[in-house]
């Protein structure tokens, strides 16, 4: 009976990649967040990595199908801050400062050279700052779901017509029987 739903599944598809679209904008709208050291005013995915890792993945069963919206697990902390006493994990923040390119300065101000050692003085030094002040959220997730409201508010129209084109099949499932254009229940006499 699954393959009957085409029109939900066509619908839940398509809603999903336009979510997919609306999260890739909302990532590249500037957004203004304040800290201690100033007021950022930017982009929230300055590399394009999490822009990339954003994708729709459809899943069918054999009496189900699903659409789930994956993007690196970053993503969410991103978009709902990260509170005061939690630091980053380490990699992720040597991650972060490779894939921005980072140039590492000395004392004085120069250019260094961005050697293991200073590559990790770096990294804890970002982390313990963001522990101790913690992230602002961005709320990207949010704004994109509140645009496509509208989209999703009309998925009910896909199903009531799927449902009408399966009316028959789902109330013989449901234990009536047809009799001519009626339905009666089946009884257990």
């Amino acid at each position: 009976m699954l393959n009957k739903f085409k029109n939900t599944q066509a619908y839940i598809h398509n809603y999903s990649e336009h979510l997919v679209k609306l999260l890739k904008i909302e990532i590249g709208r500037n957004r203004t967040r304040k800290y201690s050291s100033g007021t950022y005013n930017s982009p929230i995915d300055t590399t394009g990595k999490l822009r990339e890792s954003i994708e729709a993945i459809q899943k069918m069963q054999k009496d189900s199908f699903s659409s789930q919206i994956m993007m690196n697990d970053y993503g969410v902390v991103v978009d709902q801050g990260r509170a005061i006493g939690a630091e980053p994990p380490y990699q992720d923040i040597v991650d972060w400062v490779k894939r921005k390119r980072i140039r590492i300065r000395d004392t004085k101000g120069r250019f260094v050279t961005a050697d293991e050692y200073r590559l990790a003085k770096l990294t804890n030094n970002i982390r313990r700052k963001i522990g101790r002040e913690g992230t602002q959220p961005t709320g990207f997730i949010q704004d994109a779901i509140d645009q496509s409201i509208e989209k999703l508010n009309k998925l009910g129209a896909a199903v009531g017509e799927d449902v009408m084109l399966n009316l028959n099949d789902i109330l013989v499932k449901a234990g009536y029987i047809k009799k001519g254009e009626e339905y009666t229940i089946q009884s257990n006499k």
